[in-house]
C-alpha cells in the first residue's frame, strides 16, 4: 500500500486523505492495512476498513535502505540521519513491559530507485526522494507514499518501498520546522507506520492520522493508539497476530531474526522484477508470481496513499 502521507499507506500532503475532518476519538482507533484495497468512495467516519487479511511482516527484523542519491534538497547523511530516528521511534515501543516484537535496521544505501519487487531476488526494500517529479496524481498535495507487497493468501508482507515528494516541498530537517515547511521526520515517521502494515487510523491525536499541519513536528511522537496499532500485530518478536483464516489460533509464529530483504538483498535493480500498479489512482491490487515461495503462491501491490495537509482545500481519498 502506499502510506501516511496520500491514502493508505502512503504520505501525501493533503490529497489522498480526504480524512482531515473531526472523527469521534476512539479508544481502539488504529486500522491495520489489509490485502484489500479501500474503495475510493469509503469513508473514514464508518472506521477501520476490515476487508481482506490484515498485512504483517513474518521477519522478527526488517531491513531498509535510503537511495544512495539522496535528495539535492537534503544532503544523504542527514536524510539517513532523519529516517533511522523515525524508524527507531517504532523500535522503541513497548507492549506492556515486552518490547515490541519486530526490529527495523538500515542495512545500507542502495543504488535502485525504482519501487519494485523481485519475486526472484534479490530486493532492497528502498527510501527514494522524488526531487524533480512526483509521477503519481496530486504533487502538490502529496508527501510520500509507501508501497506494500504481500502475499494475497496470508498477508504476510514481502516488501516495502517508500517516495518521498520533495519536488517543490519545503522539507524541513530541523527541530524547529518554518509555519511552511514539512517537517521530515513527521513524514517518514508516519510512513514507518504504513511499511509496519498499519493504516491510517481514526484518532485525530495518532502519528497515523491521515493529516499533517504545515510547520508543526507533532507525527514525530506515537500516540498510545499508535502504539497499541503495533502491538496489536507485533505483541513479541516470536509471534503475529493474524487472521483465523491463516491460523486458527488467530497467532502464527514470527521467524528468526533476518534484517535482509526477501530473496537477499541487492544494490541495484534486478531485472525481472514483478510490475507494480502505482499510477493508478486510488487503491490498487496486481497479482504477481514469487518464484522463491511455494509453487502457485502469489503476491499483491496494493497501493496506499499517505500523508495530507490539514485544512487543504481540495481532499481526496486515493
Amino acid at each position: 500500500m502506499k502510506s501516511l502521507l496520500a491514502g493508505a499507506a502512503a504520505l501525501s500532503v493533503a490529497g489522498s486523505f480526504g480524512f482531515a475532518m473531526l472523527v469521534p476519538r476512539e479508544v481502539s482507533a488504529f486500522c491495520r492495512t489489509s490485502t484489500t484495497p479501500v474503495p475510493a468512495d469509503y469513508s473514514p467516519a464508518r472506521g477501520c476498513f476490515d476487508d481482506g487479511l490484515p498485512l504483517f511482516w513474518k521477519g522478527a527484523c526488517i531491513g531498509y535502505s535510503v537511495n544512495s542519491a539522496g535528495s539535492s534538497h537534503v544532503p544523504l547523511a542527514t536524510a539517513t540521519t532523519v529516517i533511522d530516528g523515525s524508524f527507531d521511534t517504532w523500535n522503541q515501543v513497548k507492549c506492556g513491559a515486552t518490547a515490541i516484537g519486530i526490529a527495523t535496521s538500515d542495512i545500507g544505501t542502495a543504488d535502485c530507485s525504482e519501487v519494485r519487487y523481485n519475486p526472484n531476488g534479490p530486493n532492497q526494500n528502498v527510501i527514494v526522494f522524488r526531487d524533480t517529479k512526483w509521477p503519481y496524481s496530486d504533487p502538490n498535495n502529496t508527501l510520500g507514499l509507501t508501497t506494500v507487497t504481500f502475499n494475497a493468501d496470508t498477508g504476510e508482507i514481502y516488501d516495502a518501498d517508500m517516495e518521498l515528494n520533495a519536488t517543490g516541498k519545503n522539507l524541513s530537517t530541523t527541530d524547529t520546522v518554518p509555519a511552511n515547511g514539512f517537517d521530515l521526520l513527521s513524514v517518514v515517521t508516519h510512513e514507518a507506520g504504513h511499511f509496519l502494515g498499519l493504516a491510517h487510523a481514526t484518532d485525530a491525536t495518532a502519528t497515523m492520522f491521515a493529516s499533517y499541519k504545515p510547520g508543526t513536528t507533532s507525527l514525530r511522537t506515537l500516540a498510545a493508539d499508535d502504539i497499541a496499532g503495533l502491538c496489536a500485530i507485533y505483541p513479541s518478536s516470536t509471534q503475529r497476530n493474524v487472521a483465523a483464516s491463516v491460523s486458527a489460533s488467530g497467532v502464527l509464529a514470527a521467524d528468526a531474526c533476518d534484517p535482509s530483504p526477501r530473496h537477499g538483498f541487492g544494490s541495484s535493480c534486478a531485472e525481472n522484477a514483478a510490475p507494480t500498479d502505482s499510477k493508478t489512482s486510488g487503491c490498487g491490487v496486481v497479482p504477481a508470481r514469487d518464484g522463491g515461495g511455494a509453487t502457485g503462491a502469489f503476491t499483491a501491490v496494493l497501493v496506499v496513499l499517505g500523508l495530507g495537509l490539514l485544512g487543504a482545500a481540495r481532499r481526496k481519498r486515493r
